[in-house]
């Protein structure tokens, strides 16, 4: 598969109930910052936030994977996509 069009994703969220870590390969992540909702699509720039709430990973397979957590860091770089979680929301 072409690293271009894919997002590497590494997910490492720790809350209540012990740790939850993970890597995904995904088309598009959806997520909200302070100043709203916003995507990350392969080719992204560079990015650091802050996020809130939810997390949408949009697999390969044309799935949708949803998250809920309290808040969390998101750093993009090349295709590479790292997120930091705290909390779960049920």
């Amino acid at each position: 598969m072409d690293g271009q069009n894919v997002l590497n994703v590494s997910v490492i969220w720790h809350h209540f109930t012990g740790a939850a870590d993970f890597e995904i390969v995904a088309s598009a992540i959806s997520s909200e910052n302070k100043t709203g909702r916003f995507d990350i699509l392969p080719g992204h720039a560079n990015f650091i936030s802050v996020i809130y709430n939810s997390l949408v990973l949009y697999t390969m397979e044309k799935k949708q994977d949803v998250y809920f957590f309290r808040r969390g860091i998101v750093e993009v770089s090349e295709n590479s996509v790292k997120l930091f979680l705290e909390g779960k929301i049920d």
